[in-house]
C-alpha cells in the first residue's frame, strides 16, 4: 500500500467518522486510529436545551448495529429506559456473529445516533447515554 493510497484511507474514515481501522494481509498490516480535527461546536444560545449527554454509547468493532435483535424480532432496549453500566442496550451483527453493545456507564438511554440496520465502525457513537 502505498502512502497516497494510505493518506485516501485516512480522508475517507475521517469523513466517514470511522474511529478506528485496522488492514492486513501477508507481509503488512495497517492500524489506522482518527482523531476528531477539532473541539465540537458549541449550542448557540438560540437552541432549546436539552437533557444532559453524560456518555455516548459507542460500537464495540465493526459491523451491522441492531436496534431489534435479529433472533426475537423486539427491540433490545427503548429510548428513554433507564440502564445500567455493563447492561446490553443494542447487537452489534459481524456476519453470522452477535455481539452485544453495552452501557458505558449507568443513565437514561437517549436518542439513537445510529439507524437499525446501519454500518458501524469501531467506536462510533451509537445511543445517548444521559
Amino acid at each position: 500500500m502505498t502512502a497516497e493510497e494510505i493518506e485516501r484511507l485516512a480522508a475517507w474514515c475521517a469523513a466517514a467518522g470511522v474511529g478506528e481501522i485496522e488492514l492486513a494481509e501477508a507481509g503488512f498490516s495497517l492500524c489506522l486510529r482518527i482523531q476528531p480535527a477539532g473541539p465540537a461546536p458549541r449550542a448557540t444560545a438560540s437552541e432549546a436545551p436539552r437533557a444532559e449527554v453524560l456518555k455516548t454509547v459507542r460500537a464495540p468493532g465493526v459491523g451491522v448495529f441492531r436496534l431489534v435483535h435479529p433472533m426475537t424480532g423486539h427491540p433490545v432496549v427503548e429510548r428513554g429506559q433507564r440502564v445500567r453500566k455493563g447492561e446490553t442496550v443494542g447487537v452489534l451483527q459481524i456476519g453470522s456473529c452477535l455481539k452485544g453493545v453495552v452501557a458505558p456507564a449507568d443513565g437514561k438511554l437517549g436518542v439513537a445516533l445510529a439507524e437499525d440496520g446501519a454500518v458501524v465502525g469501531y467506536g462510533t457513537p451509537l445511543y445517548e447515554l444521559l
